[in-house]
Parts: C-alpha cells; structure tokens; sequence
C-alpha cells in the first residue's frame, strides 16, 4: 500500500508527508517540481519514499505522474492532491502564463491524477483534494485562483457520489490563509494590505484536522473558527461576504 501526494516539498503537502509516515505504508511517493526539497523531505521520514520530480503546470508534468501509476499499478491508500498556485491582481492583469499555470496545477493535474490513480484505490481507501475557503465566493483580484478552487469544491462534491458504494472516501480540505510560502508566491509584487492575511492557520493545525475529519467520515474540513465562519457566510450571506473580501483590499 502506499500514499501519493502532490505539493509534496513545502507547505500542507509536507506536513502531509508527515502525517502519512505513521500510517504504516509500504511507500509514499512525493511529488513536485524542486528535486532537492523532496529528497530533504524524504529522508526526514520513516517510511520508504520515491521522489517523483514533475512541474504540474505542464502537460508533460502531469503525464509524468500518471504514466507512473498506469504502468506499475500501485495499491493506493491514499492520493493527497496538494500542489496549488494562485496570483494577486485584476485578471487582466496577471501575467497570461500565470494564468495558465493557476489552471494547470490547481485544475488539470488534480483532476488527471485522481482520475488515474482511482482505478488502483480500494475499499478504505481515501483521497483528500486540497480546496480553499475561497472556493465559496468568487473574490475579485484573486478571481481565476478563486474559480479554480470553485471548481475541485464541485469535482469533490460529485466524485464524491459517483464513488458511493466503493468504500474510498473523498475529503475535500478548505482552509484560508495558511502560514506558508504560498501568501509570499501569490502577492508576487502586488500591494495586498495585510489585514488581507490576518486570521492565518499553521499547516500542522490544517493536517492535524483533516486527518481527523478523514477519521470521522467528514466530507469538508475547514481549519480555524475564523475560517469555519467564513466558509458559513460566504454559503449563507454572500453580500455581506463580498464587502467583507472588498473592504480587506482597501
């Protein structure tokens, strides 16, 4: 049995590298761009690890991947889809190729690799599609980023069904801002006021939860009573949500 996870060298997918060390698997199998991040990564863990090296904002990043598992037909535990990418600014007005890469990672490469890796998961299986709490809203100048997550919020939610009778259980992970490099990668030069970034969660606190969430059957884990309420208002009130987003960009 092993467990795959994308995003693998930094962040929540790192921490989930971590989580899945004690879960006694054959083999985890990291994946990301820096080769030399995941062999830090893997060589701080128990388990035995394979470090696959692959950019997912290219097509050839993602065949890289699920080439892989089509070959050699792993028995899959579980498939953690971290990898993301997001960028500041008014659409027009982001560069095209970040556009596309924001795409690529957090649409392409998610729905590719779960797609190739279901095939080789079981009864107990899980897979956990790391989503947003900007997911619940569209949120103007982080508008493509906040799509993207809009759409694996709706890939979870019918995967979900369409996998009801297998026993391989889908858990989508929202969190807000979390204290990882990814604020620093998604400003980028662009004047975001902090208070954009003022109720963050710690990677450790969003993994410590989803895996809980897993354990208990959850289908959504939302880390942090800041981040549960917002999830909350942007389903319920969303006007009062767009003002909040709008008036955190003044």
């Amino acid at each position: 049995m092993i467990g795959i996870v994308t995003g693998a060298s930094s962040g929540i997918g790192a921490e989930f590298c971590r989580a899945l060390d004690s879960k006694g698997l054959e083999c985890i199998w990291l994946i990301a761009r820096r080769a030399d991040r995941l062999e830090e990564i893997s060589q701080s863990l128990h388990t035995p690890c394979r470090v696959i090296t692959a950019d997912l904002s290219t097509p050839e990043g993602i065949r890289t991947v699920t080439r892989a598992v089509e070959d050699e037909h792993p028995d899959i535990s579980f498939l953690i889809n971290c990898a993301g990418f997001g960028r500041f600014g008014k659409t027009w007005e982001v560069p095209s190729e970040d556009t596309s890469s924001m795409i690529s990672v957090n649409v392409s490469a998610l729905v590719e690799i779960t797609r190739a890796c279901i095939p080789f998961m079981r009864g107990g299986s899980s897979i956990i599609e790391v989503c947003s709490a900007s997911a619940y809203m569209p949120l103007p100048e982080l508008n493509v980023y906040s799509a993207t997550k809009a759409f694996v919020r709706s890939f979870c939610e019918a995967l979900r069904i369409e996998l009801k009778g297998t026993g391989i259980s889908v858990l989508e992970v929202s969190p807000g801002w979390v204290e990882t490099d990814f604020i620093q990668l998604s400003v980028s030069g662009e004047r975001v006021p902090e208070k954009v970034f003022k109720h963050t969660v710690t990677r450790e606190a969003v993994v410590a939860q989803a895996m809980d969430n897993l354990r208990k059957g959850r289908r959504r884990s939302v880390c942090g009573s800041y981040n549960r309420l917002q999830v909350f208002v942007c389903r319920h009130l969303p006007s009062i949500a767009m003002r909040v987003w709008n008036a955190s960009l003044r």
